[in-house]
């Protein structure tokens, strides 16, 4: 670390300053006698001016000169120190703040694809009529479900193993007609991956426009929100997200961190709890070892 660094700099110009301090007041002391070099010991600054005023008739040029040196760099490197060690702790905090986010945040897609395939598309084949125009459908649907399922097996735990891919493969169902709240969330999935978050936002927004009630979406808008420290806009989906679906672990585990980031530390313990009662002590764990939460 350049701070470390720095202070090593600092310590060592010290230790040789002293040793020249105590090299001029033993000269002090022969010269001037003990009341003088009893000052100068009390007082450093009288024995560096009083080493000035004799340097060339004790020959103690070069000894002054290396102690002017080393005064002015201990000096310059005190603010340096102070500047590089406050930029280094931002960088370890800022650091500490994205590995939590990563850690902990998390996303749903399972019951989102569940959605997607079975209930609209249902509705719609059930008024067919003609035969030629049930086939016809029937060939439209599988097209739709091979999609969305070549996306869903790339879904791995909270994210997508290759979100590109999914990116396509859901663009792919969309266009396909497979417009449902479904495909936009799992398609704002994959944005999310690869930190375009404007663009899951839109998807976010589209599903919950097309399913008002529809938990998942909000609680991965939320999550792109707390990505860009919205962290209030965050809150208030995580909150939608819960009322929709009041056991929905994996919500109070986020909005935990959300009321963290907002130093509400009494409402993020009371979530990571509520989180860790449905079977998510992954925040409860965190905050215990942090000493966050008791």
């Amino acid at each position: 670390m350049i701070s470390i660094a720095l202070f090593m700099a600092l310590l060592l110009c010290v230790i040789i300053s002293t040793v020249l301090f105590i090299m001029v007041l033993v000269s002090m002391f022969k010269n001037e006698g003990a009341l003088k070099g009893i000052i100068g010991f009390l007082f450093g600054i009288y024995a560096f001016i009083w080493g000035w005023i004799k340097h060339k008739e004790l020959a103690l040029t070069k000894i002054m000169v290396l102690w002017s040196a080393l005064t002015v760099a201990s000096v310059a490197l005190v603010p340096a120190i102070f500047f590089s060690g406050t930029m280094e702790l931002l960088s370890y905090a800022e650091k500490f703040s994205g590995e939590l986010d990563f850690k902990f945040l998390k996303q749903d897609s399972e019951k989102s694809f569940q959605k997607a395939s079975l209930p609209k598309k249902h509705k719609k084949l059930n008024k067919a009529t003609k035969p030629g125009k049930e086939k016809s459908m029937n060939v439209q649907k599988t097209q739709n479900e091979d999609w969305s399922q070549k996306a869903m097996a790339l879904w791995a735990g909270d994210k997508y193993k290759d979100p590109n891919t999914a990116l396509n493969y859901w663009s792919r169902a969309i266009s396909s007609n497979q417009n449902t709240a479904g495909a936009y969330n799992n398609r704002g999935l994959a944005y999310y991956e690869l930190k375009h978050y404007q663009k899951a936002i839109s998807d976010y927004n589209q599903a919950i426009k097309l399913d008002r009630e529809y938990a998942a979406a909000y609680n991965n808008r939320g999550n792109t929100y707390y990505e860009l420290s919205e962290y209030k806009l965050a809150l208030q989906d995580f909150n939608q997200s819960l009322k929709l679906e009041p056991n929905y672990a994996k919500a109070y585990l986020n909005r935990g961190l959300a009321f963290y980031q907002l130093d509400n530390n009494t409402e993020a313990c009371s979530d990571f709890q509520k989180s860790c009662n449905q079977g998510d002590c992954d925040g409860m764990k965190w905050a215990m070892k942090n000493g966050i939460c008791k």
